[in-house]
């Protein structure tokens, strides 16, 4: 027999009134919605009452969840992810957390009360804690870009430590022995990993290397803070790694700013080869990742998952990046 609002309330003890309003988005107490939210589950109410006849049809519709729609990463990867769902016949339902953990968890909510089939995801939390309810309904998910510590799924990532390693090592065979690093949160998986990754290739190389590491938030402004703080100040950095496209632009402003001129004063190695970068003048020295590449098997992950029987276990798959020479660096002696 199909569970109703009465085994609901027979199990919270709440009014069929108030069960109403969680289910038509009403304002509860968190106690509440955390208590009909657990009946819900035990009484598998999702598949036999909320589909209301459409237990034979699929939605149809796939959430994606990004950090923030003013990174041009991430809405790079929301564009490819999109239009390869759209061409499998899928919707896709957008939602940005921006920058907040709790914004992201109402909105794996908010995906869960749409009934999506399943989440691709760029994850704040990299607790994921986030994805717990997408789990209880059975919904899987897809993570672009990041792992988390303690949430299992299927991921597309890219070697983040080999970056970090590869633009240091470029930066050393240029002569480098002093550098910065303008990054993003460290906690954040990539940021961690490409800060990881120079940071252990320039200390392989003895103590005259040395290193500064500036962390600050992903953006343009964060980046040309950073930068303009620790350049304003004497230091004997000869070279810059940015760790993603947003804190590329904000040094290269910071530089600007302060008269600094690339590579003659500085040398700048950046991360990602967008529109502007193209412009950029001398040409940047970058590393890029394949965002096209990333969207599409992470599309193609979910998409099995959907439309095969049940798949057992859960696959990571590394991709790799590459080298754009530019004319930001200097060779020194």
């Amino acid at each position: 027999m199909e569970a109703t609002y009465k085994d609901i309330q027979r199990l919270t003890g709440f009014s069929l009134s108030t069960i109403s309003k969680y289910f038509n988005g009403g304002n509860l107490r968190p106690r509440t919605k955390e208590a009909i939210e657990t009946a819900v589950a035990d009484l598998n109410f999702r598949v036999n009452d909320l589909a209301r006849g459409l237990k034979s049809r699929k939605s149809m519709s796939v959430g994606l969840l990004i950090p923030e729609l003013n990174s041009v990463f991430h809405t790079t990867i929301m564009r490819h992810v999109g239009h390869i769902l759209r061409m499998r016949g899928y919707s896709c339902i957008v939602c940005d957390s921006n920058m907040d953990k709790k914004t992201e968890r109402d909105a794996v909510q908010f995906l869960v009360d749409k009934m999506v089939e399943g989440i691709i995801t760029i994850p704040l939390d990299g607790s994921g804690a986030q994805l717990e309810l997408a789990k209880r309904w059975e919904i899987p998910c897809v993570l672009i870009d990041r792992k988390l510590t303690n949430f299992v799924t299927d991921a597309v990532i890219i070697d983040n430590f080999y970056a970090g390693k590869a633009a240091a090592e470029y930066l050393l065979s240029k002569g480098h022995r002093n550098a910065a690093v303008v990054s993003g949160p460290l906690g954040i998986y990539t940021m961690g990993e490409r800060f990881r990754g120079f940071e252990n290739e320039f200390s392989s190389h003895g103590a005259k290397t040395t290193l500064a590491g500036i962390e600050t938030e992903f953006s343009i402004k964060g980046g040309y803070n950073a930068a303009l703080d620790f350049f304003k100040k004497e230091n004997e950095a000869t070279a810059v790694f940015c760790t993603n496209y947003e804190l590329t632009l904000g040094t290269i402003m910071a530089l600007n700013e302060l008269g600094l001129k690339f590579p003659d004063d500085v040398s700048v190695f950046g991360f990602d080869n967008m529109e502007l970068s193209a412009v950029i003048k001398p040409s940047l020295t970058v590393i890029e990742q394949p965002m096209e590449q990333m969207s599409r098997l992470a599309a193609e992950l979910l998409l099995r998952r959907l439309e095969s029987e049940k798949i057992e276990g859960h696959e990571t798959i590394v991709l790799g990046t590459k080298m754009i020479e530019g004319s930001s660096v200097a060779k020194i002696n």
